[in-house]
């Protein structure tokens, strides 16, 4: 007994850890596994009634509970988009107006991802089906398209609440996390275009770019009106709020409410009538799990900076045994995003389960260069692991639609994949050594 609670401050964080996903693994919901394996390291810390005083002093802090807020009001957002059907105009339009059909291959499942859902890759599945109307192409090669090009905003899109938990943990102001990762975007689309799109032959697709008309104008800025509220204000209000004297997260959160606040009267404007269907949201339990998940993340992250004397925690010590062992930390801020990312599926899981530990690794009121790479490498190396993670519910059901066996399309996704991973390698170095 003696010798566990004298383990090793990696062996304890890395056995909770690992219990997290394996019990994810059995059944057991995400937000269950993080909690249950929190209180379970909070015990093992032996740090007593404090450890757990330090953890419920978290919970109550504006930051954390904001976050709740925050997250609970994007879903709300997102299946206000749905429910009053602005999403399926704004669709409807674009399939009108494009001519090109590697646009519209690209489009349809770039224009879903817009707007974050589980599964949304069902979604646009049978729009990229409805452009290849010879049935020429690959299905491993469809469903690839779509699943990737599902994904390549929720590197910085203010939608996905993996990003808000990003930037809470990062504690970077959210228009300078979004500068700093969009060129993952960008690489993402490039290399979409590169291995996945560009030997798609327009000879299949000629009876689909006859008979366009132009662009409506009015039904596109259905959904991308609300959006550009949401993300204008959150910009502006994440520089502005913190200079009322709140902490920079905690600016972020409430820049984030309020854009939340006004998109959603958008939304709602002159649509009134679709809020009842939309409020059925708060009935269903993939909601409330969610809410779980945000809340077991934040008690993990109580485990991680308990007191332990000294001035230490079990991060602190943690890194302190790396060091001691010839480990690098650089090592580590690779393996546990990816890990997290392949294993949960989810950017919300990696980024919850990892990014605590990575920004605990590398210190408190470490240098802007630091943080800058830090982030983009670790969001870089769990982003990895989640898109070629073969539990990712995006990647199961494009393949079950398709009918395209998993290998097939790893064919198309992982030299992309990897593209990703090296963005994230240069544009680290690039924040480490030419910020300063």
């Amino acid at each position: 007994m003696d010798f566990l609670l004298h383990a090793p401050a990696y062996a304890k964080v890395g056995a909770s850890f690992l219990g997290i996903l394996i019990a994810y693994r059995f059944g057991l919901t995400l937000g269950y596994s993080i909690l249950v394996f929190a209180v379970g390291l909070t015990f093992w810390t032996n740090a007593g009634p404090a450890g757990f005083s330090h953890q419920a002093h978290m919970l109550v802090s504006p930051e954390n509970y904001v976050l709740l807020i925050v997250v609970l009001l994007l879903l709300f957002f997102t299946e206000s988009l749905d429910k009053t059907g602005k999403m399926k105009k704004t669709i409807n339009a674009l399939q009108t107006w494009l001519k090109n059909p590697k646009a519209l291959l690209v489009g349809f499942p770039a224009l879903i991802g817009l707007l974050p859902m589980p599964g949304g890759a069902l979604f646009s599945a049978p729009l990229v089906e409805a452009v290849d109307t010879q049935h020429r192409m690959p299905v491993a090669q469809k469903s690839a398209i779509n699943y990737w090009f599902r994904h390549i905003w929720e590197y910085w899109w203010p939608l996905y609440p993996g990003i808000i938990l990003a930037i809470k943990y990062s504690g970077l102001p959210s228009g300078l996390f979004f500068l700093i990762q969009m060129p993952f975007t960008i690489a993402a689309a490039i290399a979409g275009y590169i291995f996945i799109i560009r030997k798609v032959s327009h000879q299949s697709f000629e009876s689909v770019t006859k008979g366009r008309g132009p662009l409506d104008f009015r039904a596109v800025s259905q959904t991308l009106l609300p959006i550009g509220i949401l993300v204008g204000l959150s910009l502006v209000g994440s520089f502005a709020i913190p200079g009322l004297g709140f902490s920079r997260t905690l600016g972020n959160l409430l820049a984030m409410v309020i854009a939340l606040i006004v998109g959603l009267v958008a939304i709602y404007w002159g649509k009134v009538s679709a809020l009842k269907s939309a409020m059925a949201m708060f009935t269903k339990n993939n909601t409330w799990e969610m809410m779980l998940l945000v809340l077991g993340i934040q008690v993990f992250s109580g485990a991680l900076t308990v007191p332990l004397g000294n001035g230490s925690t079990l991060v602190t010590l943690m890194r302190d045994e790396f060091l001691a062992m010839g480990i690098p930390l650089l090592l580590v801020i690779a393996l546990i995003p990816f890990i997290s990312g392949a294993v949960t599926g989810v950017a919300f899981g990696f980024v919850g389960a990892s990014f605590p530990i990575v920004f605990a690794l590398i210190g408190v009121n470490a240098p802007l260069h630091v943080v800058l790479a830090a982030t983009t490498f670790a969001y870089g190396c769990g982003y990895m692991g989640m898109i070629l993670s073969p539990v990712h519910i995006c990647f199961v059901v494009s393949n079950e639609y398709f009918k395209s066996r998993m290998f097939d399309t790893y064919r198309y996704i992982f030299v992309p994949s990897l593209c990703i991973f090296v963005t994230g390698c240069l544009l680290s170095a690039s924040y480490y050594y030419f910020v300063k």
